[in-house]
């Protein structure tokens, strides 16, 4: 039983890693559970909600989400996935809710993904466009990630954010760096 209460808190602590304090619409986690990260399909994404909220590990209130557990940023693992066993039977959370504790991060944020605005150059914008085209991903979906790209990798340009997101999405990072020379 504790594998896949550690799997839990491995899942939950990773979804609010950047905003533990944030409530999450329910759409945004399970887009994030599916296509940000791969984890899983949508429905089971769905699916996995319903059970999370059922057993108390996620508060729901007007489809926002939210912790019932202690966020705990030591334990997470650099590369983690859920197990397949995160699908079973998902046990009742032992813990109380106002015992929950949520740690806080320096660089907290209580704005969702979604809601960020990008300062986009007109070459960034005509990068978006490109990459867009060429991957068949939505353009406010790249910007999106490019949001949370560079919250959560600090320090970076729109454009490398951007390139990563190519590189992701499979594309051929000479010729898009080709194409920035010009």
């Amino acid at each position: 039983m504790e594998i896949i209460e550690n799997e839990i808190l491995q899942l939950i602590s990773t979804t609010w890693i950047n905003s533990p304090k944030s409530q999450l619409s329910t759409k945004f986690v399970a887009r994030y559970w599916s296509i940000d990260t791969q984890w899983m399909n949508y429905s089971e994404a769905e699916i996995l909600i319903s059970k999370l909220i059922e057993q108390k590990w996620i508060n729901e209130s007007d489809k926002l989400l939210s912790p019932n557990l202690k966020i705990d940023l030591e334990s997470i693992t650099f590369g983690w996935a859920p197990k397949n066993i995160i699908h079973d039977k998902i046990p009742r959370n032992g813990k109380n809710s106002s015992d929950s504790k949520i740690i806080k991060t320096s660089e907290e944020s209580d704005e969702e993904d979604t809601s960020e605005i990008l300062d986009l150059n007109n070459s960034q914008r005509r990068l978006v466009r490109y990459i867009s085209a060429n991957t068949g991903v939505l353009k406010n979906e790249i910007i999106r990630r490019c949001a949370r790209k560079k919250r959560s990798l600090g320090q970076v340009t729109n454009t490398v954010c951007l390139l990563l997101i190519a590189k992701e999405q499979g594309m051929e990072m000479q010729e898009l760096v080709d194409g920035m020379d010009q």
